[in-house]
């Protein structure tokens, strides 16, 4: 398929005219031999790419990516790491195989017809955008052509325009599918653009070549690396604030800190925290006077050492004592 590509790009940069007999000379061949040395250039590069990667892989059959329509489906072998939509990249690669075939048939069939009816085609004078005037092929040949070949003059108008161009449609897309696949294997971090080029131009070779050292693995795989890779680099960076007790660390040390400890200044593990209305009289005073006043009773006189006012009490007041 590639190598009618290439011709297509060829022709579009021919420019035909008008000889010394007044015939335009057939330089369709000019077309298919740029064609053909760079359809071989880069298919080199495609072979030995697939057959590196499947050396490296271990896949069998490696004879494959040598062979025309074979090395397509040689592509899905090597990328049956990855899946395109749940169907596996192997199985899925006969189907874009399909319509490679299909289209290499199809424009074999059209330059048949072209080298066929050359010279009984009518060439018009067209403007080109620049403004150059350039010839194309009338819609009916001219009436020495015979009969027999009207079929091939019907294939030389409307078989490249209107059934391959769909045709070629349907196998780009289903290229690009299984690029997608291949590239995510050995090139996940450009797979996109790396697909997205080789579908459209014929450079899937060069591009193939180019990873043929990477080692292949699932896409997921590499996501799941990536997040990893990144969450470590994250940590060093700032640190793991989940990895802390905030009940140690946080909020406690604060609690026991701050509010036990009144900010690291308060009373020791073990002892009893300051009596808020100790401004008013201690009640721990008053109350151990009035029990070692009750201790100095020998005999019904507590009343004297009791908390309501023995007057031999050398500590402690009670803070109704203004009052009195």
């Amino acid at each position: 398929m590639d190598f009618f590509q290439f011709a297509s790009y060829a022709e579009r940069f021919m420019i035909y005219s008008v000889d010394v007999n007044g015939e335009v000379a057939n330089r369709l061949w000019i077309c298919l031999l740029v064609g053909g040395l760079c359809f071989l250039i880069v298919y080199i590069f495609q072979a030995f790419g697939l057959f590196t990667i499947a050396k490296r892989a271990g896949y069998k059959n490696k004879w494959m990516a040598f062979i025309p329509f074979f090395n397509l489906y040689y592509i899905g072998v090597c990328a049956q790491k990855n899946k395109v939509y749940g169907m596996n990249a192997k199985s899925f690669a006969l189907i874009p195989v399909i319509f490679e075939i299909l289209l290499v048939a199809g424009y074999i069939l059209y330059y048949v017809a072209a080298f066929s009816v050359w010279d009984y085609i009518d060439w018009v004078q067209y403007p080109y955008a620049t403004g150059i005037e350039i010839l194309v092929p009338g819609t009916t040949p001219l009436s020495t052509m015979p009969q027999s070949l009207t079929w091939l003059w019907w294939i030389f108008l409307n078989l490249n325009d209107y059934v391959l161009y769909w045709v070629e449609l349907v196998y780009i897309l289903l290229k690009l599918l299984l690029l997608t696949a291949f590239f995510r294997t050995y090139a996940a971090r450009q797979y996109l653009l790396f697909s997205i080029v080789g579908a459209l131009l014929p450079l899937t070779g060069i591009l193939i070549y180019s990873v043929r050292n990477n080692t292949g693995m699932n896409y997921m795989d590499y996501l799941r690396r990536e997040r990893e890779r990144n969450y470590r680099m994250y940590q060093q960076q700032y640190g793991n604030p989940y990895n802390q007790n905030p009940y140690n660390g946080g909020y406690n040390n604060g609690y026991n800190g701050g509010y036990n400890g009144y900010g690291g200044q308060g009373p020791a593990q073990g002892t009893s925290a300051p009596d808020p209305f100790d401004e008013y009289g201690s009640s721990d005073k008053n109350s151990s006077a009035g029990s070692s006043g009750g201790n100095s009773s020998d005999g019904g006189n507590g009343g004297a050492g009791s908390s309501n006012g023995g007057g031999s009490s050398s500590s402690g007041g009670s803070p109704f004592d203004d009052f009195n």
